[in-house]
């Protein structure tokens, strides 16, 4: 198992993004403000190790907040996502990267955080999603961190995804057979009356053996 450092830390700055060509009313900017105090809360319980409570903090933000301040529920979605990932909750920590990288494709610490979930999930197709996202990393960000952990990924990921890869063919093909086995069964046959033959395609042949 390759073992790495999870950069799953919550937003800590102060920063609600304020701009006085977006915010015109009383009422927004008190919106935001709460959304940020929400955020804050959420900040403190994941500094403590409490991730599912500070979810529930990050969550008010994200209902409290405007659904036009793209870039402040970004952040939200990555702070849940940072949770998911303390809790080792793989696939909610992605599905929550991909709804903050759908409001600022930009948002780099979500792209990491998503690449570092699919990693974790270890399919052959996760793989594949997180060796991307790795490629995309290293072409836009600066930190010397971000860009060992791509340098690493693109090294180790291409020869695990075809591993991955054969391991899940050789566990199709077993199920398969079985299934085969229960069908052809009925009729006096098994699969092993049957040769099965890779070909050019990346798929199989099948010829019948009289045994």
């Amino acid at each position: 198992m390759h073992s790495f450092h999870e950069i799953v830390e919550a937003d800590q700055d102060g920063d609600v993004f304020y701009d006085s060509t977006d915010y015109q009313t009383e009422e927004l900017q008190q919106l935001l403000k709460e959304a940020a105090e929400y955020k804050s809360k959420g900040n403190t319980l994941f500094a403590q190790a409490e991730y599912k409570k500070a979810i529930e903090e990050y969550e008010n933000a994200l209902m409290t907040c405007p659904a036009s301040q793209n870039k402040e529920r970004a952040v939200y979605f990555g702070n849940i996502a940072a949770c998911h990932l303390k809790l080792e909750a793989y696939k909610d920590a992605r599905d929550m990267c991909t709804q903050s990288l759908q409001l600022d494709p930009h948002y780099l610490k979500a792209l990491l955080r998503r690449a570092q979930a699919n990693e974790k999930l270890g399919t052959s197709s996760a793989l594949s999603d997180a060796l991307t996202d790795y490629q995309k990393l290293s072409a836009m960000a600066t930190d010397t961190y971000t860009l060992q952990a791509c340098k690493r990924a693109q090294q180790t990921l291409p020869s695990r995804i075809q591993q991955k890869a054969e391991q899940e063919k050789e566990e199709m093909m077993s199920k398969l057979k079985d299934l085969g086995n229960t069908l052809l069964g009925k009729f006096g046959l098994s699969t092993d009356n049957f040769q099965f033959t890779p070909d050019a395609k990346g798929g199989y042949s099948m010829n019948f053996v009289n045994k």
